[in-house]
């Protein structure tokens, strides 16, 4: 019985997430690592074993170095995305048209639950479950999408 609400992740390395988003940390900042490669690999073995390793990093991260810049930020929120996509299942991110897509592993009863939780109606309202595929209408507000750049 409780099986039918349980999520069934997915390992982190099979999670595609084909968002078009590049981020280029300055030179400033890369000379300002002290191993910026290092640290880059650092925070992907980090995502890859879990979201609690993810939070440590990110947090060593910033008290060694401090808040870190948007093109670190955005790179680093590309890692959170796609980590907790791999723990609900979730095996590609992509857009099409005005919605992100996001194929699953996830059963209905395990999508209603989920959407029952959500805080904002906005988010919930914008979700639809078709067999294995979530689909988000994007038509929210671009300040509501961590992968928006600012302006």
């Amino acid at each position: 019985m409780v099986d039918q609400f349980r999520l069934k992740p997915i390992p982190y390395k099979d999670v595609q997430l084909d968002i078009n988003i590049s981020p280029h940390l300055s030179s400033e900042y890369i000379s300002y690592l002290e191993n910026p490669v290092e640290l880059l690999n650092e925070a992907a073995q980090a995502a890859e074993q879990d979201i609690w390793n993810l939070m440590q990093f990110t947090e060593d991260l910033r008290r060694q170095y401090g808040k870190e810049p948007r093109d670190m930020e955005l790179l680093l929120k590309k890692l959170y995305v796609r980590r907790m996509a791999a723990d609900l299942g979730i095996s590609r991110i992509y857009p099409s048209g005005k919605m992100i897509i996001m194929k699953t592993n996830m059963s209905r009863k395990v999508f209603r639950l989920m959407e029952e939780t959500m805080a904002s109606e906005t988010h919930r309202n914008s979700l639809s479950f078709t067999g294995k595929e979530i689909k988000s209408l994007v038509g929210i507000s671009k300040k509501t999408y961590i992968w928006e750049r600012r302006e």
